[in-house]
């Protein structure tokens, strides 16, 4: 072309990348994103969405409304102290320049607070917590499973650096297909853990791994003793979020005395406080997380489907997020709000697909004045840059930015 090396470039990392790269979705980055959307996708990218297909899929509309919530004087001044604690050791973090190193340890603290606002008992009866007051070792060393978000039971350690429960693991393992890669769900990094059940120690029993008829058995056969066999049930306290949900429930049976609803959460012990609760006020549920067998699995949806009287099926979000087709369902209840959008709207999707012919109604749970209210601003955000790069990894979006990071912790 008769131009010296130098007088040449590429517009497209010009333009696009660069300005991505060092400004984000702020500024020239997102004049980067929508030249990309405009310029590059929109004429090379065929998407076809629900919507788009509107249509020929003919499906029932679909009502998603936010529930906003505040809690009471005892819950709110609980979740304060916790949020004033994690605030210090955020700072603690930004000030010896380590926040990206100790990432864990920082969605630990988030965890911790988004229990909080579901419900005290989630923190304060957590194995973690009652190895502290005890004075004892804390046999998972403090870290949270990344597939439950709960205390990692039996903990294996990848790779890569990212703890998770041993059943877990194994049922996350086992979903994948056969000619799927198995990447870690944490990082996406190629997964590599060691998942060999240790020897049993001198003080354990040779049937530790027989299996049980319990809800809450792991691929294994673990009997996985949830949070209501650390609690004196006599003396309950139900919670602002438990209790709306009630509220619903209630006002969904009046409406329509055969309608069934789908109750979201990423916490398993939430989900046990739930049925509790549920279950006392004379509701028939099931419940449905991943340390199940597929064949309890079954068992459990068959049941929500085909007996009349079970109303209500109970669902960690990661187990039952996607694969599963529950259009018996009209109602669907989110109790706390994730990272990636996406996630959540799979989980609607549950019930609102073909073979749907009703209404379908879907609430989500949010506490005001919390951390909860900031995850559902960063939920906008991500979707606005899905929506400017689609075609693109969608995992990459339920991961958290140093920028991210900033914003839920500031006061």
């Amino acid at each position: 072309c008769g131009h010296s090396p130098l007088q040449h470039y590429s517009l497209f990392n010009r333009d696009i990348v660069n300005p991505i790269r060092k400004f984000g979705y702020v500024g020239a980055g997102r004049t980067g994103f929508i030249a990309l959307k405009r310029g590059v996708l929109d004429k090379v990218l065929l998407r076809r969405t629900k919507a788009g297909r509107a249509d020929e899929m003919v499906l029932p509309p679909k009502v998603i409304t936010i529930e906003a919530n505040f809690l009471d004087a005892r819950e709110h001044d609980f979740y304060n102290a916790i949020y004033t604690q994690s605030v210090a050791q955020f700072g603690s973090y930004v000030e010896s320049g380590t926040l990206l190193n100790n990432y864990a340890h920082i969605l630990d603290l988030l965890t911790r607070l988004r229990q909080a606002i579901n419900h005290p008992y989630l923190v304060l009866h957590s194995k973690r917590e009652i190895a502290a007051r005890a004075d004892a070792p804390v046999t998972t060393g403090g870290a949270v499973c990344g597939l439950c978000f709960e205390d990692a039971d039996d903990a294996v350690l990848s790779a890569c650096g990212h703890t998770f429960c041993r059943g877990c693991m194994q049922d996350y393992i086992a979903s994948i297909a056969a000619n799927a890669a198995t990447l870690c769900p944490t990082c996406r990094q190629p997964l590599s853990v060691e998942l060999s059940a240790p020897k049993a120690g001198a003080g354990e029993a040779d049937d530790g791994y027989r299996a049980t008829t319990s809800a809450g058995v792991t691929s294994m056969g673990h009997a996985r003793r949830g949070i209501l066999s650390r609690l004196d049930l006599a003396r309950f306290q139900s919670s602002t979020k438990i209790e709306a949900l009630m509220e619903e429930v209630h006002l969904m049976r009046e409406r329509d005395p055969s309608a069934k609803a789908i109750v979201f959460s990423q916490f398993v012990s939430f989900l046990d406080l739930l049925e509790h609760r549920l279950v006392r006020s004379g509701v028939r549920v099931v419940k449905l997380n991943g340390g199940m067998s597929a064949g309890a699995r079954e068992v459990c949806i068959s049941a929500f489907k085909e007996d009349p009287d079970v109303r209500v099926i109970l669902i960690s979000l990661k187990a039952g997020g996607v694969a599963l087709n529950l259009t018996v369902a009209t109602h669907i209840y989110l109790m706390d709000p994730w990272w990636n959008p996406a996630a959540e709207y799979q989980a609607i999707d549950r019930a609102h697909r073909l073979g749907q012919h009703k209404p379908i109604r879907a609430v989500r749970f949010v506490v005001r004045n919390t951390v909860e209210e900031r995850i559902l601003r960063l939920q906008d955000k991500k979707r606005l840059v899905f929506e400017g790069t689609v075609g693109g990894d969608a995992a990459s979006l339920s991961q958290l930015s140093e920028e991210d990071l900033r914003f839920l912790f500031q006061n």
